[in-house]
């Protein structure tokens, strides 16, 4: 199956990632961090994250990579506009990335492995462009772990939807609980697995990304050709999405998982 960044990106999917900021999604990563390291931000997406990174190890240098050009052109201008100098930004390939051997103190990579096809692989690239003694953390989202509330059969119809759509688009929505399995396998050490949740609010963060992506589906052949859905059921998943967002007692928690292991 081909492999796709099933949140696309369209100002509503880049709008909700750049929300998102070091002391809030990179936390358990940061005690490990020191001025004057090379850090590499795999996945880096519109930036927001990487440039708290890139504050925290000034005056090192952070390169963020993302497959996606319109992402790194929305980075560096962040960059640019916060007055961000050790950051820079290009589109790469995490499984080819262009970069020598050991050239990386450390590597971050946030919400990416649950995207990817070959995780292996990627983990590989990445301990080949880190240095002996260096460290990687991930952090991702595991599905399993969501809390929502209150359900409906809608709402849980949509839930089982998206996890669907990554599935179908070569992801794993359970990838955070395999996180330190796929570190040891791939030769990484001395290995610290965590676990947090992040509960949204305003609530209609989350409940109107996800359903806008639904909506954008209904062009997806798959999804019809599979019987899983028609526009009229994926209005359906949208509007109980949007109404959970606007229920006095609606509740969403994400489950994330974190992991950091070092290069012997």
């Amino acid at each position: 199956m081909p492999e796709r960044y099933t949140p696309g990106y369209s100002s509503n999917a880049t709008n909700f990632m750049a929300k998102r900021s070091v002391d809030t999604h990179a936390a358990f990563f940061t005690p490990y961090l020191r001025p004057g390291m090379k850090l590499l931000d795999c996945g880096c997406g519109p930036g927001a994250i990487a440039l708290g990174l890139a504050k925290a190890i000034f005056p090192g240098m952070l390169t963020g990579i993302d497959r996606e050009v319109s992402q790194i052109q929305i980075a560096a201008e962040s960059a640019s506009t916060q007055g961000v100098s050790n950051a820079n930004f290009l589109e790469a390939n995490i499984y080819a990335l262009p970069f020598p051997d050991n050239s990386f103190d450390a590597i971050f990579s946030h919400a990416l492995f649950e995207h990817l096809q070959e995780p292996t692989q990627a983990l590989g690239e990445m301990w080949r462009v880190l240095k002996p003694g260096g460290i990687v953390g991930l952090r991702t989202p595991d599905w399993g772990g969501f809390l929502i509330a209150p359900s409906t059969p809608e709402l849980e119809k949509a839930f089982s939807y998206y996890k669907w759509l990554q599935q179908e688009n070569s992801g794993n929505p359970n990838v955070g609980r395999e996180l330190r399995a796929l570190l040891r396998q791939s030769g990484f050490t001395n290995i610290k697995a965590s676990a947090s949740y992040q509960c949204y609010e305003p609530l209609s963060e989350a409940t109107e990304y996800l359903a806008v992506r639904i909506e954008a589906s209904a062009k997806d052949d798959q999804a019809v050709e599979k019987g899983w859905t028609d526009e009229l059921s994926l209005a359906a998943m949208s509007r109980a999405l949007r109404e959970c967002s606007q229920h006095p007692d609606g509740f969403f928690a994400a489950a994330w998982c974190e992991v950091v292991g070092w290069k012997g």
